[in-house]
Formats: structure tokens, C-alpha cells, sequence
């Protein structure tokens, strides 16, 4: 890390001296001369940072010279402002990237007294790196130059010999691999080459020792080799490691030629099995080189590769990876048992219980309990093994990673998992796990402020990063404590691993008291860079303190109501998230942050304006606006800011400097969104904004309708003139447009990349743009267009055979003349459609086979044709119905032939009367909702019978719903949900028989008197909710037989929250088991499971 720390240092030194500042400061020899003092330290780091481990004073001696390098940098730092400050002053002299010394300008008495003091710190910091660098000579360190090693380091080898007395939870993981090389690949005639990926320590090559020493590939294959491989992946090397194994004798050091031939002719006509153990190479031609030489086995031979790498198994495999998981908590434990109390020893039972939580934190990773159960072997004292249990070990914060590649490289090498991405494919969530998460602390904590809700903070001069971290519950926190990492903040999960996710919403009542102490720790972190502030809006009294750490480099400042104008003090400032903020305008002193790189504005909702100067902003690189929907002008000359790259927002003025043409210059990529182009009065201006040259990846095209939308000419040449770069292009929204016609670009094959189109409010547009063709479209959303009668026309006669090839997301919404999906229904249409929405689209009169459709979502008033095609689905899995006024009946067969149906969803179908009875046939159906169906009384006997699989009921503001006797077919029921119904009559005889129930809730139930008693025969239940039942005086003695009642709520229910009071209540003694217990007078609004998974048009 410290050798990180010297090359920034150095690369800075570099970039100085390039812009000749150092002539103009006078120093410019000092500057050379640390240089070269810093190159010849750097030379000795790498055996400094061995020799720490098992030396204190090497320990100290890179402390000292990180923090001395970090004070030098911020001394750059602030030498590289003033040159900023004096090119936005006009004082440049020759080419732009120099400040000469002849300039008169440093004469300035305030350049001259700049320039006395940044000389007075270059002396100071200059005599205390010699000090340091004297220091150096006492520990003998070693100049050491890297050299690529070949072969494998001891400590990582690895044979065949099963090294694990007993292997637990790889049973299936092993079979699966042995039945696929003695079954499938047996019959392959080229080389097959299948990758196990896992993190370290997951017992990836353990797995593979079973595999190789399996009777079934023993007696399959003719040779079996084993490589261990590491880092060095020479083919020299490589293929006599391979002859070496497969003959069992040293090889002759020949040279590539006769090696490759030996080889062959080991190998050729042999069906065998190679074993490439931990390999790490992901250069492509290596392997090609190697896999040439190895294609001279018979069929089925194969190639069995562990990695770490994704990156490495895409290489190298012939078919998927097989991704090894982690370990089960049992699995885990059992491991850590055996190497903790060994095979003879009694267990003692208090140790054991201790065990059991430190094997859960392992995480499911094997070598970690191996590793903790081999250093608790012959340790048998209570507070030992607590000790591991409490070690602090579990709970440190991770360190922030920059930039995108860094964090791909990281995620190649499994540092990261578990990740999510959005439709475009960017990383939204990701988890880390434990061990790669403490490595990260470990490296880290010297500059890192970390602490949890058991101590305060421990800062001192050498803090360069801080982040607050979320308390504990209001009744948990004895004093007030913060907590904070370096930038992202990390909450445990229950599986050991981190979830990265922002935590916002400290407790208003502590921020007084949290002022108070931050007061108190942050004029101790003099060289503050980094300060993660996420907490409530209202906690606008941290702002004096955090605005006084003058050396922040990055400011996370989301939440808040206002922004002080000592924002622009922070000079040195590089990132600004100032996300969901309350503030309608920014101070015009943001604009003297001259190297501010970043501004993260989204989510602003209530922001109107942007400081007027923003263009002296002349380093910013990314501008983020996501969402600042009353953002409605823009300050002038944006088009100046030639390093911006990245803005999420434009909005069009009407002036000079306002206009649609400042976009020219700017070279723009990521995600754009152009708002009131009502406002181009010209094509020229469209023209000129040169759209075709900017490398985006989202576009949002945007008119508002008003009086100049109305009064526009040449629209539909306007939006031709605005064509993007379409080879880039993953995601195109047009809204507001009023042209007849879609410019012709929006059809063109050669939107190769387009995943998304969303066509919003284009009410004059008589057809679609032909998008059918389009090799990557996924998601399609057309909304509020009055002409559309098709989505896709056979124009041109070129049939449409092969439409919508990857199509996964249909939204059509508003739609009044739409008749079919296609003028046509042919084949291979829409083959991948798997969810599709409609709403308000009352002529539509059926679908087509969908044959990969399995969500379905109708939406207000439609035609029943349209309803009797559902049937043809097969697939489908969940239907959705919602807001449909008129419906009283499902036409009949309706879901005939819906084996796979999982979920029915009715809501707010008010007249609707009767369900269709072809439940009787579909026993996959598992989750039911119906809500706000006024009209319906019941669900039909034969109904009920046949839904044996039924997990899931709720029944909501249906006041004419009664349950029958036949609710008792519902054996495998798990939650129940009734609310707003008067008719309850059926409920005590229905409950009796839904054995397998573990959650009730009962709400609005102004007719229930009691609670049956046999209510403690349901075993299960560990959640019991009753909400604004009046008439409910006491619980039935038998709910003290509910062992596994977890949760008890009670809202609204004067008696009966009365007599369950605890301590006090005659009920108490009946409920004090259950572990949460909340009970409150006012009425609690429970959310049922319907009426959800609508989407709508609603990017603009």
C-alpha cells in the first residue's frame, strides 16, 4: 500500500513539473530532487512491506512515510489550484497546459505571499522525508527487482492425494462432474474442457481430488494427470509439468520442439483426464497454444480446470463453469467441529454452542473452518473461544475501490459476487465477501475511521476517509455512537457476506449530541480527503464541521434541505454527491471548486436552477440529473465545459448560449436526456448539436405539450437531425414528439445494441418505426398513441416472419385503436416474450401464441376476446387483472390448460361475481389475491378442492366474501390475509383444518367476537396480526400451546390490546413467550400481496 501512496506522489511530481508551475514557485530543483529521494525509497518498499509483519519498527518507519507522502501530496495538490486559478484568471502565458514564471502576474503580492508559504512547507516536508529516508538505512532493506517466478511457490502446491479425511456437502457437486465425464463428454471427438470456479477456500481443489480419485474415473479413463498451475502458465513449462506427471519421472530440460512431440506422443490416441489445478492466466493465446498440443487424445478426453477467475473458465471452457457454493451452516459446522474437538474427544457443550455461531461466520468457506477449528483444537477455556467469536475480525468496514476497471479487475478475481445489474447491464448491487472484506480493512485501517456500535471513533492526524454508519435501534443505544468506513457503507447479512447498500435515517433525537462530538473528532483529521455524511435531511447541523476539513477530496452529502455557501472553501474538492436533496437552488460559490470532477445532483426533485456560472467548472467530467424532474432551465454556454463527459440532463433554452447547439462540442457518453425540444425552432439548431458524434448509451428524447410545441415546424425534420450514434445506442425513449411520422433512423438495422425503445405520448404518429427486426430489443413500451392500430405492419411486403426475435417486456398502454400485436399472426413471432402488460387497450381483441409468455398483466377495461386467448399459454405463471369497472365474469375456459399457473392476482374488479371454476385442474396454482371485489361472495366449492397446492390467500375489501366449509381443502395454506369483510361466519370452521398456516392476518373485521380455541392447533404459525377488530376482548387460552409464534401484532383493537398489556394485561401470561410483541391503539394499514408488478411509461 505504501508503494501505492509513492507512485501517486510521483505521477503528481511528473504533472507538475509539465505544466512548469515549478519555475513560477521557484522550486523547481526541490521538485526533482524528491523525486529521485522518492524513486530510491520506493525501490526498498517491497521488502518493507514483508518485513513488517515481523518487524514493529519497519511497521512504524511506513507509517511515518505514508503520512509524510499524503502531506506532500496535498502540497501538490494545492499547487496544482493555484495553476488552475491562474488559468480561469487569464494569466496563462503560452501554450494553455503552462504557467510560465515570466508571467507578470507573479508579481501579484497575493501570488508572491502563495508562493513564500508553499515554500516554507516544501522545506518542512522535504526535511522530514530526509529524516525518513535516513531512518531507512538502519533497517538494511534490499533493493528489490521484480522478476516474473516460474514454476509454483511451495505453499500453493497441490496434488492429487486427497488431503481431507472427510469431505462434507460435495457429494453432489462431485457426482454431477463424474457423470458428465464418464456420460456426455465421453462421446465428444474434440477436447473437453470443463471449469470449476469458486473464491479461494471454497475446496475447489479438494472437490477435484475426489473427482480424480473416483472409482468411476479410474476405471473410465486410460491416463490421469495431475498439474498444479498457479501463476506461471509458460507453455514450456506447462507441458513438462504434464509429462512429468503423466510418466512419473523428472523431464530432461529440452527445448519446445522435442518437448511438444513427447508429449503427443504420451497423449495421442489416449482417453484421458488432465487436471489443471488453480489456474490464474487469462491471456487467451496461452491456452490456444496449449490446447493445439492437447488435441491429439481420442474422444472423451477432457480437461478439468479450478480457477478463480470467471475470466479464466470463459477462456478455457467448452461448457459452463460449475459454480462450487458455499458451504451449509451444518456442513460448516461439522468441519469446524472435527478440527476443533477431534475424532475421540468428548464435546463440551458450552463450546459447542459457541462453536456453532463462529462456524456460521465463516461464511460456508471450508478452509476458514479448518482454519479456526485447527487454532481452537487445544484451546478449552470459554473466554478463548468467545475471544475468536467477539474478535473484531467480523465486523470491519471495507475500502472504497475507483473507477470501473478497477472494480471489473476486482470482479474477475472474485473479490466481488452475487451482482446485480439494471437492463443496460451496469452494476446496481453486489455483495463482498467476509474474508476479501477483511483483507480490504486490514490494508486499509491506518487511514480508514472504523468503529462499530460498541466504541467511538478512533481519529487521529493520519484519518483520510470517513463515513457514519447506521446506529442501532432507538431502545439499543446507550450512547451516541457513529460509525463510519471509508466511503461505502456495509451491513452484515445473515449468509456472511456484505451487502454494499447506502444506509440513510440516524435518529433525529441524537443529532444535537452527534454534532457535539463530531465537533470534537474532526479538527483531529486535519487532512480529511474523503467524508460519507448519509443521514436524515433534517441534520443540517453537521455542516459547519464537515465544511471546515479544507482538504476534502470527496463529499457525500445526500439528504439535506440546504447547502451552505462554505461549500466553496473546499477548493480541493474532486466528487460532490448531493443526491436526494430538499434544496430548490445551489449557491453560485460551487462554482469556485475549480477542481471539482463530479457532481451527483440526482434524485432532486424540488431543484429549479443551477448556479449561472457553473461553466467556470472547467474540470468537471460528469454532471449525474437523474430525476430532477422541475429542473426546467439551464445556465448559459454549457457547451464550454470541454471536459464533461457525462451529463444525464440537457434542458433546452431560448436564447443564445441556451440553446440545443451548446451540445455540439461537448463529447458526451452514458445516458442523455433532452428536454423541451418544443424549444428548436430550427432544423439547423438540432444539426448543430451534433448528436451522431456523442458515444451514448441511453437517449431520452423529450417535448412538453404547450403552445410552442403546438406552433413547431419541421418536427419531423427536427427529430430526423437528431439521430445518435446507433451502433452505440442501447436505449431510446421519445416522448411528447407530434410528428405524423417516425424518422426513418429509427428503423435502421444498424441499431445493433438497442435493448430498450419506450414511445410515450406521440399522439399524431399514425404507425411504429419497424423495430421488429432489431437483433437485441428486449423491452418495448408504447403508450398514449391514438393511430396505433398494429405493433407490427407487414410494410414493404417483406413479411414478418422472425419479428421480435429477443423481445422479453411488452408494455401497451392507452392504446384505443390497437387491434393485434401483428396485422398477421405467423410464426416465430415474439418467441421470447416472457411478460406483457396491457392497460386501457379496449379493442384489442386476442393474442397470438406466445410460446415463452409467463406474466400477464390486463389492466382496466378490455375485450373479452383478448380474455379468451389467455388459454393458448401454456406457460404462463402468474396473471395480474387490475381497475377493470366493468367485468363481471371470466369468459369460460379462461385458464383451461394453465398447468404452470403459479399466481392469480384480482384487484379493484368491482362488479366482478364468480372466478372461473378451471381451478380444478390446476394444481400448480400456489398464490391468490383478491382485492376490492365488492360483488364477489365466495370461492366455488369444487373451486377450493382443487387448489391443494395453495400457499397464499389473501381476501381484501371484499365486504360480501364468506368462507365456506370447503376452505378445509386448504391443507397446505402458509398465509392467510382477511380484511374488510363482515361476513365471518366461516372463519373458525376454516381455520380448524389449515394445519401448515404461519401467518394470519386479520384485519377490519368489525363482526369478529372471539378467536376459536383450537387456534394452538396450528403448529407452524410464528405470525399473528389483528388490526381494527373492535369486538376481540381476549385470546383463546390455547395460543400459549403456539411454540413458534415469533411476532404478535395487535393494532386498533381497544379490549383486546388491553388485556394483552404486558405484565399488566389478564392476557399476558398467554403471550409472554412470543419474542415480539408490538401493540398500539391506532390502526395499522396492512399491504397485502396484490395489485402489485404494474408498470408504466414514466422515464420522462
Amino acid at each position: 500500500m505504501a508503494e501505492a501512496v509513492i507512485e501517486v506522489v510521483l505521477n503528481n511530481l511528473s504533472s507538475l513539473a509539465q505544466k512548469k508551475l515549478d519555475l513560477f514557485l521557484s522550486f523547481d530543483q526541490d521538485l526533482k530532487s524528491l523525486a529521485s529521494l522518492l524513486t530510491t525509497i520506493k525501490a526498498t518498499l517491497e521488502d518493507a512491506e514483508e518485513k513488517q509483519f515481523t518487524d514493529r519498527a519497519v511497521k512504524d518507519w511506513l507509517i511515518k512515510l505514508k503520512d509524510a507522502a499524503h502531506v506532500l501530496n496535498d502540497i501538490l495538490d494545492e499547487c496544482s489550484t493555484q495553476a488552475l486559478e491562474l488559468e480561469h484568471g487569464g494569466f496563462t502565458c503560452g501554450p494553455p497546459h503552462k504557467v510560465q514564471s515570466s508571467c507578470l502576474s507573479s508579481f501579484h503580492p497575493k501570488h508572491v505571499a502563495f508562493r513564500y508559504n508553499i515554500a516554507k512547507k516544501m522545506k518542512k516536508i522535504r526535511k522530514r522525508l530526509d529524516e525518513i529516508a535516513e531512518e531507512r538505512t538502519k533497517f538494511h532493506l534490499t533493493e528489490i527487482v521484480r522478476e516474473k517466478r516460474s514454476g509454483v511457490f511451495d505453499w500453493r502446491q497441490t496434488t492429487s492425494i486427497i488431503s481431507q479425511p472427510q469431505v462434507y456437502g460435495r457429494d453432489e457437486d462431485r457426482d454431477k462432474i463424474i457423470d458428465f465425464l464418464v456420460g456426455d463428454a465421453s462421446g465428444f471427438q474434440n477436447l473437453s474442457v470443463y471449469p470449476i470456479v469458486g473464491l479461494g477456500g471454497l475446496g475447489k481443489t479438494t472437490l477435484t481430488q475426489l473427482i480424480f480419485n473416483h472409482e468411476k474415473i479410474v476405471d473410465h479413463f486410460e491416463l490421469r494427470i495431475w498439474v498444479c498451475v498457479s501463476e506461471d502458465f509458460s507453455l514450456k513449462r506447462m507441458i513438462r509439468s504434464i509429462i512429468e506427471s503423466a510418466s512419473g519421472h523428472a523431464s530432461a530440460d529440452l527445448e519446445l520442439e522435442p518437448l511438444q512431440r513427447r508429449l503427443v506422443e504420451i497423449l495421442q490416441r489416449k482417453r484421458y483426464l488432465l487436471v489443471l489445478d488453480d489456474v490464474w492466466d487469462d491471456e487467451q493465446g496461452n491456452w490456444q497454444r496449449l490446447k493445439s498440443v492437447l488435441a491429439c487424445g481420442r474422444e472423451g478426453a477432457s480437461v478439468l480446470v479450478t480457477t478463480r477467475l470467471p475470466k479464466v473458465a470463459a477462456i478455457m471452457g467448452t461448457r459452463p463453469p460449475h459454480d462450487l457454493s458455499i458451504l451449509c451452516d451444518t456442513d460448516c459446522w461439522e468441519m469446524f467441529r472435527e478440527r476443533a474437538f477431534g475424532t475421540d474427544e468428548d464435546e463440551h457443550a458450552e463450546l459447542v454452542v459457541i462453536g456453532k455461531e463462529i462456524a456460521k461466520k465463516c461464511g460456508g468457506v471450508p478452509l476458514a473452518a479448518i482454519a479456526l477449528g485447527s487454532l481452537l483444537r487445544f484451546k478449552r477455556e470459554e473466554k478463548e473461544w468467545l475471544y475468536v467469536l467477539e474478535s473484531n475480525l467480523w465486523s470491519l468496514q471495507e475500502a472504497e475501490d475507483i473507477g470501473n476497471e478497477v472494480w471489473n479487475e476486482l470482479y474477475w478475481r472474485s473479490f466481488f459476487q452475487d451482482i446485480m445489474t439494471d437492463e443496460f447491464g451496469k452494476i446496481i448491487y453486489f455483495k463482498m465477501h467476509d474474508l476479501v472484506h477483511d483483507l480490504a480493512q486490514s490494508i486499509s485501517e491506518e487511514v480508514c475511521c472504523v468503529t462499530n456500535d460498541n466504541g467511538m471513533p478512533s481519529m487521529s492526524e493520519r484519518t483520510r476517509h470517513l463515513s457514519n454508519y447506521r446506529l442501532k435501534s432507538f431502545n439499543e443505544v446507550d450512547s451516541v455512537q457513529v460509525c463510519f468506513c471509508i466511503s461505502i457503507t456495509c451491513s452484515r447479512s445473515h449468509d456472511a457476506t456484505t451487502n454494499i447498500q447506502c444506509m440513510f435515517d440516524l435518529c433525529p433525537r441524537i443529532q444535537d449530541a452527534k454534532a457535539k462530538t463530531l465537533s470534537i473528532w474532526l479538527p483531529a483529521a486535519k487532512s480529511l480527503k474523503t467524508c460519507i455524511m448519509e443521514v436524515s435531511a433534517d441534520d443540517d447541523q453537521l455542516s459547519p464541521y464537515i465544511l471546515k476539513c479544507y482538504s476534502l477530496r470527496a463529499l457525500d452529502f445526500e439528504r439535506r434541505k440546504k447547502l451552505s455557501s462554505s461549500i466553496g472553501r473546499l477548493k480541493y474538492l474532486r466528487y460532490l454527491n448531493l443526491s436526494n436533496g430538499d434544496f430548490q437552488t445551489l449557491p453560485e460559490s460551487l462554482c469556485k471548486l475549480k477542481n471539482l470532477q463530479m457532481i451527483n445532483l440526482d434524485y432532486c426533485q424540488s431543484l429549479q436552477k443551477l448556479p449561472n456560472s457553473l461553466v467556470q467548472l472547467k474540470a468537471l467530467i460528469r454532471l449525474s440529473l437523474r430525476a430532477c424532474r422541475s429542473l426546467s432551465n439551464f445556465p448559459p454556454h454549457i457547451g464550454k465545459m470541454a471536459s464533461l463527459r457525462t451529463l444525464s440532463m440537457y434542458v433546452v433554452g431560448k436564447k443564445r448560449g441556451l440553446l440545443l447547439a451548446e451540445l455540439e462540442q461537448l463529447n458526451l457518453k452514458g445516458d442523455l436526456y433532452i428536454k423541451h425540444l418544443e424549444r428548436v425552432k430550427c432544423v439547423m439548431d438540432a444539426k448543430e448539436a451534433n448528436m451522431s458524434s456523442k458515444h451514448l448509451n441511453q437517449l431520452l428524447l423529450s417535448w412538453e405539450r404547450n403552445e410552442e410545441s403546438v406552433s413547431q415546424e419541421n418536427v419531423e425534420e427536427i427529430l430526423e437531425a437528431l439521430q445518435p450514434l446507433t451502433q452505440k445506442l442501447q436505449s431510446l425513449g421519445v416522448a411528447g414528439y407530434t410528428g405524423e411520422q417516425f424518422p426513418q433512423w429509427m428503423s435502421s438495422p444498424s441499431f445493433k445494441y438497442l435493448n430498450s425503445l419506450e414511445l410515450v405520448d406521440c399522439k399524431s404518429c399514425v404507425h411504429l418505426p419497424r423495430v421488429g427486426k432489431l437483433p437485441s430489443l428486449k423491452k418495448l413500451t408504447i403508450s398514449n398513441m391514438m393511430h396505433i392500430i398494429y405493433v407490427q405492419e407487414n410494410s414493404n411486403g417483406d413479411g414478418i416472419v422472425g419479428c421480435f426475435m429477443a423481445l422479453e417486456f411488452l408494455l401497451l398502454e392507452k392504446l384505443p385503436n390497437l387491434k393485434r400485436l401483428s396485422w398477421e399472426d405467423r410464426e416465430n413471432m415474439f418467441p421470447r416474450l416472457s411478460t406483457l402488460q396491457i392497460t386501457k387497450c379496449p379493442k384489442l381483441s386476442g393474442l397470438p401464441y406466445l410460446p415463452s409468455l409467463n406474466d400477464m398483466r390486463v389492466r382496466e377495461k378490455c375485450n373479452q376476446g383478448l380474455l379468451s386467448s389467455i388459454h393458448k399459454h401454456q406457460s404462463l405463471e402468474t396473471i395480474r387483472f387490475a381497475h377493470n369497472e366493468e367485468l363481471v365474469y371470466f369468459p369460460d375456459r379462461m385458464l383451461q390448460n394453465l398447468t404452470s399457473l403459479k399466481v392469480l392476482d384480482i384487484f379493484e374488479l368491482s362488479k366482478l361475481e364468480k372466478l372461473p371454476t378451471e381451478f380444478v385442474s390446476l394444481n400448480s396454482i400456489q398464490e391468490i389475491y383478491i382485492s376490492g371485489s365488492n360483488s364477489l361472495k365466495s370461492l366455488p366449492d369444487e373451486v377450493l378442492q382443487g387448489l391443494n397446492s395453495l400457499k397464499i390467500l389473501d381476501i381484501v375489501r371484499c365486504p360480501k366474501f364468506n368462507l365456506s366449509a370447503s376452505f378445509q381443502y386448504l391443507t397446505c395454506l402458509e398465509k392467510l390475509m382477511i380484511e374488510s369483510s363482515s361476513e365471518i361466519e366461516g372463519l373458525h370452521e376454516a381455520l380448524q383444518h389449515m394445519t401448515s398456516l404461519q401467518s394470519l392476518i386479520l384485519c377490519d373485521l368489525p363482526n369478529l367476537p372471539s378467536l376459536p380455541d383450537w387456534l394452538g392447533n396450528l403448529g407452524l404459525l410464528h405470525e399473528l396480526i389483528i388490526s381494527k377488530c373492535p369486538k376481540l376482548s381476549c385470546l383463546p387460552m390455547s395460543i400459549q400451546r403456539l411454540t413458534r409464534l415469533k411476532s404478535l401484532k395487535i393494532y386498533g383493537c381497544p379490549e383486546l390490546g388491553k388485556c394483552c398489556q404486558k405484565e399488566t394485561g389478564e392476557d399476558w401470561q398467554k403471550i409472554a413467550h412470543v419474542q415480539d410483541i408490538e401493540i398500539q391503539n391506532w390502526v395499522m394499514h396492512i399491504i397485502g400481496g396484490g395489485g402489485g408488478g404494474y408498470s408504466s411509461a414514466k422515464l420522462f
